[in-house]
């Protein structure tokens, strides 16, 4: 978790530089990276969202809580997490950790200029007509037994294909949100997963 702290403020101090502090920032989440950094990037994205895992008197992490903005010292950034086929298989209870901690952020009661993911959960809820809870929804697979966007399959096998067709391959493949509140549900949410990478500033992958 103190590595990924480092890397997250790291990655934040050079953007501020740079003139172009995140509001929101792409995850892309793969199994077999997260099992040899034995979980960075999911506490990348914590960090990011400024909450902090809670273990139990067993040292297992089964809830989590918000870092209080005063001991932040920066804004929440919002977090759109795109997860691979195998990474869902693998750390499905880890998903909703993802979930529930950046559900408490869209709810938590703060300046939006301080916490991002309200920000956006607010614009979102109002687009849609749905509820904050639902529109804070970031955590995102394919479908049960679905694996892989097949992109790159498209490109190989389809001379004719455009951006536009590849874009909506991807979000109608990748757009299964899981629901922490519904434990073990993937729902089609491609038009609130579209809705959420449009507001992504960059992507970040963890790879080892």
């Amino acid at each position: 978790a103190e590595t990924a702290v480092v890397v997250v403020d790291r990655l934040l101090e050079g953007l501020a530089k740079q003139g172009e502090f995140p509001e929101s920032i792409a995850f892309t989440l793969w199994g077999t990276d997260n099992i040899k950094t034995y979980g960075e990037s999911l506490a990348q994205v914590l960090a990011l969202v400024g909450a902090r895992p809670v273990p139990d008197s067993l040292g297992r992490v089964n809830r989590v809580e918000l870092i209080p903005l005063e001991e932040l010292g920066r804004p929440r950034i919002d977090v759109v997490c795109n997860c691979s086929g195998v990474f869902r298989d693998l750390f499905i209870n880890q998903m909703n950790l993802l979930d529930r901690a950046i559900k408490m952020a869209a709810e938590a009661e703060e300046p939006i200029e301080q916490n991002f993911v309200r920000k956006h959960a607010l614009e979102q809820a109002d687009e849609f007509n749905i509820s904050l809870r639902e529109a804070s929804t970031r955590v995102f697979s394919n479908a049960a037994g679905s694996y892989s966007a097949n992109v790159g399959l498209a490109i190989e096998n389809g001379s004719n294909i455009d951006e536009q067709q590849l874009q909506e391959q991807f979000t109608k493949r990748k757009g299964f949100a899981l629901n922490s509140d519904s434990p073990g549900e993937l729902t089609e949410s491609s038009d609130l997963f579209k809705s959420a990478l449009s507001k992504v500033d960059l992507t970040f992958q963890n790879l080892d």
